[in-house]
C-alpha cells in the first residue's frame, strides 16, 4: 500500500485536477469507515474516476488496493503505473484464478481491497449483473463489506456525492455457499449500494 508523503502528494493532486470537473464533493457517512483491520469496498461504477473518488472520499491516510480489468494493464504507461501504486488485474469475463488468489492474500494480510462488483462502468438507466466475485471473496476471508455509493447522473461542473454505508458480513448456511446464494448475496449487496443513493 502506498503511504506518507507519496499518497498525500498523489491525493492534492488528484483533487486539484478533479476539481475542475465536480468542484463540490459531498461525502455522507464516512463516520462507518472501520479503523482498521481488512476491509472489502464495494461500489457502483458508473465514471472512469471512480476510483479515485472513492479512494479521496475514504481518507484512510494510505491507498487501498483495487481490483481493476486485466485490460487497463495492456496500455505501457498506464499499466506500469497501476501495479507501482498496487493495483492489480483482473479476467471480467471468466472465473480469474490469479486474481480471485491475489484478492484472498490482500484480505487476509489485512488489507483494504477496492473493487467494482458490476466489472464494468454502467451508464444511466442501464442495468448489467454484476459478479459473485465480490461476496465470494469476503465469504473466504471473513471480511465485512463497506458498501459505497456514487452519484450516477453527472454533468461537467455538477456536484458530485459519494455516500458511505455500514459495514456488514454476508451470511451463507453454509461454509461452501451454493451458486444460487452467492447470486441472492451479490444481488442484495448492489440492493444496498443503490439504495444508499436513494436520498442523494
Amino acid at each position: 500500500m502506498i503511504h506518507g508523503a507519496i499518497y498525500c502528494f498523489l491525493f492534492v493532486a488528484c483533487r486539484i485536477g478533479l476539481f475542475f470537473y465536480h468542484p463540490v464533493f459531498r461525502v455522507v457517512g464516512r463516520e462507518h469507515i472501520p479503523k482498521d483491520g481488512r476491509l472489502l469496498i464495494c461500489a457502483n461504477h458508473s465514471g472512469l474516476a471512480d476510483p479515485i473518488w472513492i479512494i479521496m472520499a475514504l481518507r484512510m491516510g494510505h491507498m487501498p488496493r483495487v481490483m481493476a480489468k486485466k485490460e487497463a494493464f495492456d496500455v505501457p504507461i498506464l499499466g506500469w503505473f497501476l501495479r507501482s501504486i498496487g493495483v492489480f488485474g483482473i479476467d471480467r469475463d471468466g472465473m480469474d484464478i490469479s486474481g480471485i488468489k491475489t484478492g484472498i492474500r490482500c484480505l487476509r494480510d489485512e488489507q483494504q481491497l477496492l473493487l467494482f462488483p458490476e466489472g464494468t462502468r454502467v451508464k444511466p438507466g442501464r442495468q448489467v449483473k454484476a459478479k459473485r466475485g465480490a461476496v465470494l471473496l469476503a465469504q473466504k476471508t471473513d471480511t465485512p463489506i463497506l458498501p459505497v455509493y456514487l452519484t450516477v447522473k453527472r454533468r461537467p461542473f455538477s456536484k458530485l456525492t459519494c455516500v458511505i454505508g455500514e459495514p456488514y458480513r454476508p451470511t451463507f448456511a453454509n461454509k461452501r455457499p451454493s451458486e444460487e446464494e452467492l447470486e441472492q448475496a451479490t444481488d442484495d449487496l448492489m440492493g444496498t449500494i443503490y439504495r444508499l443513493g436513494e436520498n442523494t
